[in-house]
């Protein structure tokens, strides 16, 4: 689809910047024609000041078999699609989570007049969201590179595209292209920290040694991903909040934005604890290496 102008049901607009805060998104189609053909799986990723935050992603059961081709290209075959939900299902999971986001991805007037339309076709509601179209930016920051497929763009770059054409790999194909474009095109812009997963150590996990533990993750994390973080506590038997109360046990602070140092959240914790209160307020790299210390975590992945 060369425009998505042809699409009924899209009010938001295409936006020339580059901004902090949005939600990469991708599809994946039995064809190319939104009011014909249909979604099988759609992905998205969140991003808050440029670091990843949370994802979405469900395979989309399609009211017609997969085409072959469709299957060489995307590896999605109708075996893998058969228990997943319907797209009017899905939709309403995704939209929950895109909420306002800007949206960001690479032609991302294919991918927006799919979900305009059956949003439109099961919902009567129209697809208002900003959007950021990478295929554009890169064009516009790489006139002589001739070739604008988001794999040719990344491998000039040198981002590894292993896995394309499934949609939360391509949603980090996006991103990776979209911040090196940024890097370009922003004077002084520096790029983001590559955001490090955690992994429990099993006995952590059996033990659940943060039970009744009620800690607050506040600003964004520079060097971790705030969903996997939440996902170890969680395991570790803690209740994660994003908001300080007189119950809380622990604040960690992310340190990618130096504004959480005066909000509201964080003065309260030191407030609570100049006056006694027993409650521990760490830096996430602090945070990190306490868990190593104590064996809970079977290391860091890069």
């Amino acid at each position: 689809m060369s425009s998505i102008k042809r699409d009924r049901y899209i009010d938001g607009k295409l936006l020339v910047g580059y901004p902090d805060d949005y939600t990469v998104l991708d599809i994946e189609t039995t064809g190319l024609n939104p009011q014909n053909d249909y979604i099988t799986e759609i992905s998205a990723i969140k991003y808050r000041n440029n670091r990843r935050v949370d994802e979405f992603s469900s395979l989309v059961k399609p009211e017609l078999s997969i085409p072959y081709y469709i299957t060489r290209l995307t590896g999605i075959d109708d075996a893998m699609v058969a228990d997943a939900p319907s797209i009017d299902e899905v939709i309403l999971s995704f939209m929950d989570f895109l909420a306002d986001d800007i949206i960001a991805g690479y032609n991302v007037g294919f991918d927006l007049s799919f979900i305009a339309e059956k949003l439109a076709g099961y919902y009567a509601k129209r697809l208002t969201n900003d959007y950021v179209d990478v295929m554009k930016l890169a064009q516009n920051e790489l006139p002589f590179l001739g070739r604008y497929k988001q794999t040719a763009v990344a491998e000039y770059f040198n981002i590894a595209t292993a896995g394309a054409h499934r949609a939360l790999v391509d949603c980090n194909i996006c991103n990776g292209c979209y911040q090196k474009l940024k890097e370009l095109a922003v004077a002084d812009y520096r790029l983001p920290p590559q955001q490090r997963e955690l992994v429990l150590a099993q006995s952590a996990s059996s033990l659940k040694p943060l039970a009744d533990k009620q800690i607050v993750l506040l600003g964004s994390f520079d060097s971790l991903y705030v969903k996997n973080v939440r996902e170890i506590l969680t395991a570790l038997g803690a209740s994660v909040a994003q908001h300080v109360t007189a119950s809380a046990d622990m604040v960690i602070v992310g340190t990618a934005d130096a504004s959480v140092c005066d909000g509201a959240d964080l003065q309260l914790a030191i407030s609570m604890k100049s006056t006694g209160r027993n409650i521990y307020i760490l830096k996430e790299d602090v945070f990190c290496q306490s868990l190593l210390a104590k064996g809970w975590l079977r290391g860091v992945d890069n």
